[in-house]
Formats: C-alpha cells, structure tokens, sequence
C-alpha cells in the first residue's frame, strides 16, 4: 500500500482539514488524488488548543491543531487505487499498488504499465452510508456481474468522442472482448444487490469491517462523498478566565491526584499550581470543569446566556475572546425583537469527530448511528480541532411574540407538521435528537438565511464565510451570524458594522423584498414539508438555501413563507407587519 507520510504532495491550511479535507476525504494533489489518513497515523501535532466544555463533552482530554508546515504533517494514501493511462491508444486501467515504486512515483508520478505514459486516478468511486469508500467495481459493471468473468482484470477504457457523456465512455474488457458503456454508472439502481464490503481506504492496516447496505455509486469530487462531522463553541466568559485554561492543562494531573489522595490530592496541586488565585475561586472553578457536559445543546445554552447577559458582573471577563455591546432597539422592532448584540471580537474552537457519506450530519445531534469516528490513540485521547477568531451579530427574538405567533391556528397546525417531519426524518437515519424542532425553529434558520445573502453583498465576506448558530430551545430563540478567520487574529470587521440598527434596517427591508417572490414560484411557494431529504417548505436555492460550509443544517427546515406573506399564506407570516412597514405594501 502506498502510504505517504514524509513527502510533500500538496498544501492544506489547518481549518481547511477541519471543515473540508479531514481524514477519510479525497484531495486532488499536485500528482495525484488522494485521502487523508486517520489520526493514529499522524506523527506530529501542532498547537494544543484548550475548550474545557467540548473536552467535557466529546470525552477527551485536549485538542491539537493539525501541523501544515512541513512535509509529511499529514499522511495521505493514493485514492482511488485505479488510474487511467492518459494515451488514448491505450487507455489501460490498473492498479497503482502493483509494483509500487516510492521514489519512481514521487519523480514521475504513476505511470502506465503498458505504454508508460502518464495516469490520472479514475473519477469513479463508491461509498455506502455506513462511511465506507472503495474502488469502483469496474470488471463487475463491464461483465454485468458475472462472478466468473468478473475476475478479469486486464482492462482498457476509452471515448467513442462523439459528445462528453459518460454513454460515450466506453469500458473493455481485453481478456473476453466485452464492453459496456459508462452509461448509468452513477445511478445506484444500476448496482442492486451489489453490497459494500466494507473499506476505509484512510485505515490502509485495518481489515474491511462488515457491512451490509448497498453500493452507492459516485465521482471522487462530488459532494456527498465527505462530510465532515465536527463540533464547535465560543469562547465566552467564564470559560476563558485564564483560571479555566490553567486548570485544563493540569486536569489529567488534578483527576490523579484527587483518585489518589481525594481532597489532599486537590490541595497539593492547588498549592502548586493555582496560589494566584483564591481557593474557592479554584474550588468553583474546578467543580464547573468537572461536571460532564453530556448533551450539545448545553454548551449552546452557555453561550446563549453569556451573549444575553454580557453586561453582568457575574460574566465579566478579559476582553481577549469575547467583547460585545448592545444595539439600542426602536419600539417598532421590540415587537420581533428582544435584542440586538455587535459582538466585535468572538473566539470560536471548532474540532472535528469525523465524517458521514452520502447524507449530511445534524448540527445538534448527540448520537448518529451513520458517522465514522476518528480514531484516538489509547494513552492520549485528542482530536484535532482549529481556532478561527472574528466577529458577529447575535440577535434575540421576542419570546412573548413567538409565543403568540405560534398559537395561532394557521402556524400552529404547520408547526406540528414541521415537528412530524422532523422526527420521522431523524428516526429514518438512526439520530438520537433531544431538542425537537417546530415553526420557531424553521423562522429562525430562514431568517438567517436571509440576511447571511444579504450580509454578504455589503460586508466584504462571500456567503460561505458568514455561519450560523442557532440557538433554539424551550429558552433559546436567537441567532448568530459570525465570520472568522484561522489564519490570522481577527476579521475586517464588515460584519459588526451591519449590526447597527440603520443597516439591519436596510438588511431586512432588502431580505424581505428577496424572499417575497422566487424566481422558482408558482412551485416554490406551493411546496409543503415532508419527511425527506430537506424538510422544507417555501425555500428553494433561488430564494433560501445557501452554501452548506455556512449552513449547520444541511439547507434542512427552511420555508419564507414564515417570515413574509406569500401568495395563500399570509396570516402565517411573523413579520407580517413589519414587511408591510419596511416595503411599504399593503397585504
């Protein structure tokens, strides 16, 4: 198995291996297509960055940001195995594990077997839900399945050049003369009763694990080949006294001694450690660190009651990670609204489990039967993790409002819908989810939809660069659009500057205007939610969706119509009167 770990092959920031070429990806390096290795490959790690709560949460001790500064940080297998020679004469496919020579490949590259000339690695793959990928199939689609002709392996594929479309592809067989056309390769009803046999190509000494869903065919640049499962949280006060990070440097030592001595142990490395600071500072300190954060949705509410509270005493801090200030509201928008906060310095740690094929994960849930786990090492449990700093704008919706918008008959009776669809489609893929999301929910997210495509005309951030956090429960109902960087402290500051009342104002009436009329109506406005892949209303990629980097939920649970009156369901709508006021129409 060609294994690289110690020759450069191409360039990765670390946020990049957070959020897009993690471990079990596919990159397009400068020679080749390869993925990335688990990280009980890696030999080297880069800085140690500290979160107390997701360290409580995920179970483990600390996090690392991947090294990407030399060569051979991050190891990487050639995948998929099966190139293509680049002659059109001779188009030969083989595997580029036989005869494998390091040193000629990182020369030369791969080349053919036959004719000697340049490969490329084939575009044709297969995964499987349970997160396995493999080779595509190819003596098995040419001879159409037959376990005899099946094991031939002298192939050869090329173009009739007609047209560009895979039925122009053409696929031989050399031994028995078959072809067959590369027609329907990617349509998964082509590979009925084929299953998965079970391979992590980033897991090169692993033996295939037993697996029994059904092949799904793809290309090695498609989308739902990767998705990366992580987790994340900001830093907010009182988590980032320095008190917390000095205590998670020393927690494995302070979990130790306290197993050892019991509270003599605790005084010991208080004594030697923490003398700055009062003891029952350390004391309360400690016991926050040591209670287990067992659901995601508590971290959530830790920073929804820090960013609401900011201006208490009790969550004064250093202004190193986190700085905010309120936006005094008009009595007009305290209707909707209970608050308005710039937060113009924020610290977010994001850090990443794993990974899921073919369906997208769930932002919030704690449990998810279909997600490949990054391996931890036995003696240190780490996983690596990425610090992004930047900026943001939190709004708070009026509860009272909400309350009452969602009792009245018309929203009501879609809000059940809503949550219906919800939980039959978290059942369907195995999601254990705590927090069961109705139309509040569905306000929430489209609304910051909404103004993340606005936000990105005017603040100098694409789309994709500005995320959202939802914060959505029986005493959550607010949102934060953020921006960052990981490459740099700090951000241009474009997005704080559109949190000040006049600009939201603008942001708004500009949101509205879009969301009133798509370009994909009549069918867009008459579409109703149901338990399938989107469970969307109103919402389509002409008038909602966005880039799913700055979506937490996978483009999920998104309808306009729940913000303004739209063609039928006028009195649905929350900001009814505000549309009214703001676009001067009468509805």
């Amino acid at each position: 198995m060609p294994v690289f770990d110690n020759n450069k092959l191409g360039e990765l920031r670390p946020n990049q291996i957070i959020t897009t070429f993690g471990p079990g990806s596919i990159v397009d390096a400068v020679k080749d297509s390869v993925t990335v290795l688990d990280i009980n490959y890696w030999k080297e790690k880069g800085q140690k960055i500290i979160d107390g709560r997701l360290a409580s949460y995920l179970g483990v001790d600390c996090f690392y940001m991947p090294r990407t500064s030399y060569e051979g940080d991050i190891p990487v297998v050639s995948f998929p195995r099966i190139h293509v020679c680049s002659n059109v004469k001779c188009g030969r496919l083989f595997d580029i594990t036989d005869d494998f020579v390091l040193d000629k490949y990182l020369k030369f590259g791969a080349t053919c077997p036959e004719c000697h000339k340049q490969e490329y690695p084939s575009r044709f793959i297969t995964i499987c839900e349970n997160g396995h990928m493999d080779d595509f199939p190819w003596s098995w689609w040419v001879h159409k399945g037959d376990p005899e002709k099946s094991k031939h392996t002298k192939l050869r594929m090329y173009s009739t050049g007609n047209t560009s479309t895979l039925a122009d592809m053409w696929v031989e067989c050399l031994e028995c003369g078959v072809k067959r056309s590369m027609s329907g390769a990617t349509q998964k009803e082509n590979f009925e009763g084929r299953s998965c046999r079970g391979y992590h190509p980033f897991r090169p000494n692993h033996k295939c694990e037993k697996c029994d869903k059904p092949v799904l065919p793809s290309q090695r640049g498609a989308s739902n080949v990767y998705f990366s499962v992580s987790r994340s949280a900001i830093s907010i006060p009182p988590w980032i006294n320095p008190l917390y990070n000095l205590i998670d440097e020393h927690i494995k030592l302070i979990e130790e001694y306290k197993e050892d001595w019991g509270e003599d142990g605790v005084t010991k490395i208080y004594n030697k450690y923490f003398s700055a600071y009062t003891r029952e500072e350390f004391d309360a300190a400690l016991e926050r660190r040591l209670k287990n954060i067992k659901e995601f949705t508590e971290i959530k509410q830790m920073e929804y009651d820090a960013i609401t509270h900011h201006a208490d005493p009790a969550y004064e801090s250093n202004k190193k990670h986190f700085k905010a200030e309120d936006e005094a509201l008009p009595p007009y928008l305290k209707t909707y609204f209970s608050r308005v906060i710039r937060i113009t310095r924020l610290r977010e740690v994001k850090v990443l489990l794993g990974f899921t094929r073919a369906d997208a994960p769930d932002p919030d849930a704690d449990e998810q039967a279909n997600i490949v786990y990054l391996t931890k090492n036995s003696t240190e449990k780490w996983l690596p993790a990425a610090e992004i700093h930047g900026e943001g704008v939190f709004i708070e919706f009026n509860r009272d409002t909400l309350a009452k918008w969602l009792n009245s008959p018309e929203v009501k009776a879609l809000s059940e819908k809503y949550s219906e669809c919800y939980k039959s489609f978290c059942e369907s893929k195995g999601w254990t989810i705590t927090v069961q999301r109705n139309a509040t929910y569905v306000l929430l997210h489209t609304f910051a939809h909404l103004l993340i495509k606005q936000m990105s005309m005017s603040s100098g951030y694409s789309s994709s660069a500005i995320r959202e956090r939802i914060y959505y429960s029986d005493k959550m109902s607010g949102l934060l659009l953020y921006t960052g960087s990981a490459d740099k402290e700090g951000s241009l500051g474009g997005l704080v500057e559109l949190g000040t009342i006049d600009n939201l104002n603008v942001l708004m009436k500009d949101a509205f205007q879009e969301a009133l009329l798509c370009t994909n109506d009549p069918e867009c406005l008459n579409h109703i939610p149901a338990a399938d892949e989107n469970s969307n209303g109103a919402a389509c990629h002409s008038c909602c969706m966005i880039s799913e980097t700055a979506c937490e939920n996978g483009n999920r649970m998104l309808d306009r119509g729940l913000l303004v009156p739209i063609d039928g369901r006028e009195n649905q709508a929350y900001f009814k009167a505000l549309v009214e006021e703001l676009c001067q129409l009468e509805v």
